[in-house]
């Protein structure tokens, strides 16, 4: 069955944000492969992963983003 494996930076995202992307991205998976039958068939089995990446462990065109980088434009 199927398995979403959702990465964000840390922080990006509310608890309660969190929940609502794991129930809308599991339902809409489920439905696509479910058809042509009802997405509850598979929605049950249908496992959803959101993954935090600490704040300077990530990086664009080869180089990390620093930390501060990323405060500076949530200010």
């Amino acid at each position: 069955m199927p398995f979403i494996n959702i990465k964000l930076l840390e922080g990006t995202l509310t608890d309660e944000e969190k929940e609502e992307v794991i129930r809308r991205v599991s339902e809409v998976v489920a439905e696509v492969r479910a058809r042509p039958l009802p997405m509850e068939m598979v929605l049950p089995h249908t496992t959803c992963i959101i993954e935090e990446v600490p704040l300077g462990q990530w990086g664009i065109g080869g180089k990390v983003v620093p930390k501060s980088a990323l405060s500076k434009k949530t200010e």
